[in-house]
């Protein structure tokens, strides 16, 4: 289809991130750097980078009594996450051993 009216540059490109489905990347990718101001830097200095898979964060933390701490508020998190971006960018927040 044929445009007949200029279009920014801006809007070009969301529509382009829209058709291939990598604003969903984008937010998993914030979502992940939102971690830190989330926690606090001194727990996220416990804790390896997070990552995103499918809406799944995982985020390996060593010590297990750490681990289950986080684990409790786990639900909290992922509410407070969404909230941030608006929509359910993350379904589940997994914290594994690293």
């Amino acid at each position: 289809m044929k445009r007949t009216e200029p279009q920014s540059i801006g809007d070009v490109c969301r529509q382009a991130l829209e058709e291939s489905d990598m604003v969903v990347h984008l937010l998993e990718r914030r979502a992940c750097e939102f971690w830190q101001a989330l926690v606090g830097p001194a727990l996220a200095a416990r804790a390896t980078r997070p990552t995103v898979v499918r809406g799944v964060m995982r985020i390996g933390v060593a010590d297990a009594a750490l681990r289950h701490e986080l684990t409790m508020h786990r639900s909290n998190m992922l509410r407070l996450i969404n909230e941030r971006f608006g929509r359910a960018v993350i379904s589940e927040i997994r914290f594994t051993a690293p």
